[in-house]
Formats: C-alpha cells, structure tokens, sequence
C-alpha cells in the first residue's frame, strides 16, 4: 500500500464519561468514550489567537475530576465538565490509551484502525496534507466532530523500537498516557504504527492547520454541543463505525475541503481550538484491573 494524501472520516465512540465515585473519573480500562474538558489554551476567535481557559469535547482516557456538572443542558451537550490530570501507575495493568491527543505544542495521532486482520490499511500511509475528521455518529443521522488533525509530519514505530523512536519527539505526559498502554495490549511485534504530528498555525501545511472545536471557559455555561459537519460525497451522516476515505486528493482540494469544515465549526458559534496544555501528574488513580483483552484499544 502506498502513502496517500486522504480526507478522512474517522468514527469513534461517542458517549460521555461519567465519573466513578463522586467527583473522580479513575483511569478507564472500558471502551473508548468522550469527555467535556477545561484546560488553560489557545484558540482562534474572529482571526485573531488568543489565550484563556477554554472547554471543549475531546479524548482523554486518564484520571480527570468533575468541576461542574450540568443540570440544564444545552441540547446534546454534556452532563459533565472535567479537569484533566494522570497518575503514574506502576502496577503493569492495562489501561485505555488517548488517541487522537490534542495536547501540547502538537496534536498526535498513532495507532486506531491503522490494521486490521487482513494486514495494514490507508490509516498507516497518510501523506502530509491529509486531513483526518474524528468524530461521532449521533441519532444515526449526524456526524459531529470533535478533533481536526492536519498531517504534518510523522514516525514510524514497532513494539520494538517505538520508546528510542519517540524519545525527545513527543511529551513525557503523551508517552505514559498514549504508547505506554497502547504497546501493553496484544500488539504483534512485525506490526509497525505510524505515529503523526498535527499542522501547527505557526507551522501550517497548505494554510491549514489543527484543531478542536472550543470556547472559552464561562462559569455561566451550560456546555456546547459538539458540530455537525455535512460535505456530501465527503461525510456519511449515519456511518456508525469506522471510517470513510477519499483519495489522492490536491492540497488545494484539501485546502477547500478544511475551510469548509472551518465554516460550519464557526456558524455553531464555536472557536478553532490550537493548544491545550499538558495535563498534570497528580491525585490518586482506581484500583479496578480488567482484562487487556476484553475491550479493544481503539
């Protein structure tokens, strides 16, 4: 299979994370899910960069606390808004990796859905350019969005080499709460992943760039929901599961292609989300342990 510039759309599980106990959300070792997270960042309102507290819908798969819960809702929105943090855990266990993650300098993307039994698919040969929507099916009627990544540049690893591979490459936090898991899963050792970087505004592929729809943090809120995003020939609306890929495309056809998803994030009267910061080790983590092998990783 060759490296391919695609638009994607990439299908994960949408449901919303409920805490375990009280106000903390332990580490998860289930099935993927989402969060409503704040975190100290940076987003794009009306053309200009700016710095704040902001919430968004996004991946974390760590430890987190409640700091708001949402009694009036707004429609689709969450129940829950989260702080993020991890624990280092020492104890060998499984637990469910992040992926996409969009903290730090840059997002990443390593792993989900890049095999399948039948070997390796288009998700392992991006080319810079591509552009990767993940998001989620609601009411089998609606794609919504939560992570932009723009390709920029990436890595590719093995169980093997991956910790020599990434080492000064990537965060200290991404690798205990992204590789670190992903590599205790049943992962074949000739299996190799590719791990991407995100476009970056100050480093843009094409004019485009990474990023999540936010807002900025008002304690007033009652959360937003996540955007719908319609590209007919592009996005399936009721597609479930997986992903839908077009190929070979220009960068000029991908350049149109994001300003559209740009638009409808910026009708929902939401902001481009570019930078959040790396959570911070702290608190206490769960003790549940499960089997690596009874839910996937991705």
């Amino acid at each position: 299979m060759r490296e391919r510039r695609c638009f994607v759309q990439f299908i994960h599980p949408g449901g919303e994370h409920w805490p375990d106990q009280g106000d903390p959300k332990f580490w998860n070792r289930d099935a993927h899910r989402r969060k409503f997270l704040k975190s100290p960042g940076r987003y794009i309102e009306d053309g200009d960069l700016r710095d704040g507290e902001i919430l968004f819908w996004g991946e974390w798969e760590p430890e987190s606390k409640v700091v708001a819960r949402y009694t009036d809702r707004a429609p689709d929105g969450p129940h829950f808004l989260y702080e993020p943090f991890f624990v280092e855990h020492r104890n060998g266990a499984w637990r469910q990796n992040t992926d996409p993650f969009v903290f730090g300098e840059r997002f990443h993307y390593t792993g989900c859905l890049q095999h399948t039994r039948r070997g390796p698919t288009q998700l392992r040969f991006l080319a810079p350019g591509s552009l990767v929507l993940f998001g989620s099916c609601r009411e089998k009627s609606r794609f919504v969005v939560d992570t932009v990544l723009v390709v920029s540049d990436y890595l590719d690893h093995t169980p093997g080499d991956w910790q020599e591979t990434v080492d000064g490459e990537v965060s200290t936090t991404y690798s205990r709460v992204t590789l670190e898991p992903w590599y205790r899963g049943a992962v074949p050792e000739v299996q190799s992943h590719r791990l991407y970087f995100g476009a970056t505004p100050d480093r843009p592929v094409g004019e485009m760039f990474s990023f999540f729809p936010c807002r900025p943090y008002d304690e007033t809120s009652r959360g937003f929901a996540r955007p719908e995003i319609n590209i007919p020939g592009f996005i399936t609306s009721h597609l479930t599961q997986g992903k839908k890929i077009a190929r070979d495309l220009s960068l000029a056809e991908m350049s149109e292609l994001w300003k559209q998803v740009v638009r409808q994030v910026e009708s929902a009267g939401l902001s481009l989300g570019t930078y959040a910061e790396l959570p911070p080790r702290g608190g206490e983590g769960g003790r549940r342990v499960e089997d690596p092998d009874s839910v996937g990783r991705c």
